[in-house]
């Protein structure tokens, strides 16, 4: 089946391209526009024939820009298998919001100037990811919301999501400055969240609503591997991961792997797994030399202690 290209330089071509979505559209946007609207991409793909939206080239990518950050997403995805490349999302509450979305593809965005979170993987959206992009400026209107990546939903939404927003992979993410709460937090309910090549620039997080850490892991099976956290002296930071029982049964066997973070002091710890959680750890480096686990953390290294 022919694939079709809908060219958009206007919001008016965005929202009827995106209503009108059949699988295998790809849906190119004119450069250094920006699309100010409400956009909703509830059409679904197939897996041999994903719906792309992107922009036409990436030296001034195309901008999806909400009316307000008080409001409203720059981009609500509720489809399965879109490919989502080389787009800055700005000017909402919150920027790209997953519910029941599954094989979402999201790859080089720039995601900035958002109210709450930059990005929400919600209501059982399973099996995406978000690789080689950036958020920053994130929590505007809440900070105690401004989390860069969110995946699933509180405890006390369980009743209105599906708490099982699983598999997703956040790799090679540039987070921060300017992320107001947890760079990423992993909720209660979910599994096999995998987080990976990413880069935590602890500037700006607040410390509300308990934002102390790079990544809060609340779920279970969570892989946290090869990613690098500075905390650029913001005393907010008293951890650079930390694991939690929300739940009983949750806060279950998160593994740090090859991580390296700048802790500007000895205290903060690279896990603490607090509580019932559980962890296991290898080969983390920090800097300088301090304090690397604490809790159920089952270190599967021999500690090298330099003087």
């Amino acid at each position: 089946m022919a694939t079709r290209t809908i060219s958009c330089a206007t919001a008016s071509c965005l929202q009827s391209a995106l209503k009108n979505a059949k699988p295998g559209d790809d849906i190119v946007l004119a450069e250094g526009v920006t699309f100010k609207g409400s956009f909703k991409a509830e059409a679904s793909g197939t897996a041999s024939q994903p719906i792309t939206i992107r922009s036409a080239g990436s030296v001034n990518p195309a901008v999806l820009s909400g009316y307000s950050t008080g409001g409203g997403y720059s981009l609500y995805v509720t489809g399965d298998y879109w490919n989502i490349t080389g787009l800055k999302m700005t000017g909402a509450l919150k920027g790209i919001m997953l519910d029941h979305a599954n094989h979402v593809q999201m790859d080089g965005l720039e995601i900035y100037d958002i109210g709450d979170e930059g990005v929400h993987f919600r209501d059982g959206s399973s099996d995406n990811i978000i690789r080689n992009s950036h958020i920053y400026n994130t929590g505007l209107i809440e900070a105690g919301f401004g989390e860069g990546i969110y995946v699933g939903s509180d405890k006390g939404k369980w009743a209105t999501y599906n708490k099982s927003a699983d598999r997703n992979v956040i790799s090679g993410v540039r987070i921060g400055p300017g992320v107001a709460a947890e760079h990423i937090d992993i909720k209660e309910g979910t599994v096999g969240t995998i987080v990976e090549n990413s880069v935590f620039n602890g500037t700006g997080i607040t410390g509300a609503n308990y934002a102390d850490s790079f990544i809060d892991v609340k779920g279970n099976d969570a892989v946290i591997r090869n990613n690098i956290g500075y905390r650029n002296g913001n005393s907010n930071i008293v951890d650079a991961f930390q694991v939690h029982v929300q739940v009983a049964g949750w806060g279950q066997n998160a593994t740090f792997t090859g991580n390296t973070v700048y802790l500007d002091q000895a205290a903060p710890y690279v896990v603490n797994a607090v509580g019932d959680a559980t962890a296991s750890a290898a080969g983390n480096q920090r800097y300088p030399a301090g304090n690397l686990y604490q809790g159920h953390v089952n270190a599967l290294e021999h500690h090298h202690h330099h003087h």
